[in-house]
């Protein structure tokens, strides 16, 4: 695949590449993440056919089915609208600057006896069924499975996007919009996806800094919880992962009193990405 004139176009003949229009997009934008989503729907194909109808008032830009066929709607220097409220560290509104790509996949199932049920009533075999806890949940839950053709389409969709524009950032929706949003959840192998994407050996974490001193570092996610530490202004922490908008952090360079590493939970409004 290359991207000529803001889309995809295949370069071999085995690549299933289609561009569908929808009108649900905004103006020109300057794209520096992209955002991870499964489409909770029955089919690529309604999907695909709910973002062509202005009275969904949604849309993205690619949509990958299970098979690994790639369907565009949008062209990548215009907004689509799949972030909705959105917040990442010190930033927010993310349509205005991300690249959204939606996964076929029907998302969480209910567990009827032996049974495995979409929200629309359909039933799935064991075989594709992922037993795991979500991030921002307690409890494990049951997710539909990604195929490694979807996966490849999007790892390969993302590593050109990288190549053609200044790319920060690789999220899911539930790290944006995590009050509202379980997409792509845990069947998806997003640490290390961006792990390889970014040409690192491991799933190193990323590197933030305290942009407001004496910032609070707290035992929970909220402002209710006890302080910890004071973090002054400019001091690095390394994400370890996150929940409504808070994130759980290892505090470099600043031991605590007590010669112990220094862990805590900080406002992810309060945190900026080093590049």
């Amino acid at each position: 695949m290359k991207i000529v004139n803001q889309k995809l176009s295949k370069t071999l003949a085995s690549e299933t590449v289609t561009f569908t229009a929808t009108p649900n997009k905004g103006d020109e934008m300057v794209p520096d993440s992209i955002i991870i989503h499964f489409t909770a729907g029955r089919s690529a194909e309604s999907s695909v056919a709910w973002f062509k109808d202005p009275e969904a008032k949604a849309s993205a830009h690619i949509v990958i089915d299970r098979e690994g066929k790639i369907t565009q709607m949008v062209e990548f220097n215009r907004k689509a609208w799949h972030a909705g409220v959105s917040r990442w560290a010190d930033r927010s509104g993310f349509n205005n600057f991300s690249i959204g790509i939606e996964l076929d996949n029907p998302g969480r199932l209910t567990k009827v006896n032996d049974r495995f049920y979409s929200w629309f009533g359909k039933e799935y075999p064991k075989e594709v069924v992922v037993e795991a806890k979500h991030k921002h949940e307690k409890s494990i839950s049951f997710w539909h499975n990604f195929t490694e053709k979807q996966i490849d389409s999007c790892f390969r969709i993302c590593k050109l996007l990288m190549e053609t524009y200044s790319i920060k950032d690789i999220l899911g929706h539930d790290d944006i919009a995590p009050f509202r949003k379980n997409d792509p959840g845990p069947a998806f192998p997003m640490e290390s996806f961006r792990a390889k994407l970014f040409g690192r050996q491991d799933d190193t974490a990323d590197i933030y800094k305290i942009t407001e001193n004496n910032t609070n570092l707290r035992t929970g996610a909220g402002t209710t919880f006890e302080s910890i530490a004071k973090l002054p202004l400019n001091t690095e922490v390394e994400f370890v992962k996150s929940k409504s908008g808070w994130f759980y952090v290892y505090v470099l360079k600043t031991p605590a009193a007590s010669g112990e590493p220094l862990y805590g939970w900080v406002s992810g409004s309060l945190l900026k990405k080093l590049k």
